[in-house]
């Protein structure tokens, strides 16, 4: 499988991620930035965060294009945010294009359709439910939408090395379920 990581400059998050699961996996794995410029270095504390960590980082930024569109079977953003520009650009790759967190993350499918029945049963409610009903049914709509809210990978750009490593703890966890869910692919 080939897949994509994008971030908005690639020069911290998705090159980070490219670099740890090709750590992991014998998967084709490459990264672009929805704003990125061609050519630069990843970011300094990238860079020392994967060194600390054994993994070695020789990147090149590069902005997404067609070609690298073309090029993946997965496409993986850090944000919802590049998900959507991504599906609203390119719209032929939409059923393969999510938030790392969102194909990592099984509860988060089953809580985007609660969260619509949710939102049709609160309209009915407000016309014949209580106003108790009303509020609990609207609580339980808040966590929903806080659950599927949560899909971006924290960005560490401009912030101290300690920051890295938090996004770092965070991308080693979603792609610890990455790489199950590639071997249950291969098999």
């Amino acid at each position: 499988m080939r897949i994509l990581f994008v971030c908005t400059g690639n020069t911290c998050r998705s090159p980070m991620a490219e670099a740890m699961l090709k750590e992991k996996t014998n998967h084709e794995v490459i990264s672009a930035g929805i704003m990125a410029a061609d050519g630069f270095p990843a970011s300094q504390a990238t860079v020392e965060v994967l060194r600390n960590k054994g993994i070695r980082l020789d990147h090149q930024s590069r902005q997404l294009n067609h070609e690298l569109i073309q090029w993946a079977d997965l496409i993986l953003t850090m944000t919802a945010g590049h998900r959507d520009s991504i599906k609203h650009q390119f719209p032929e790759v939409r059923e393969r294009t999510f938030t790392l967190k969102e194909y990592t993350i099984p509860e988060y499918e089953t809580a985007w359709q609660k969260l619509k029945q949710a939102y049709a049963k609160l309209e009915e409610a407000k016309v014949t439910a209580s106003p108790v009903k009303q509020r609990e049914m609207a609580e339980e709509i808040t966590k929903l939408e806080a659950m599927v809210r949560d899909t971006d990978i924290s960005d560490p750009f401009g912030s101290n090395v300690s920051i890295y490593e938090k996004t770092y703890d965070e991308l080693e966890k979603h792609l610890a379920i990455l790489v199950k869910k590639l071997e249950n692919i291969d098999r």
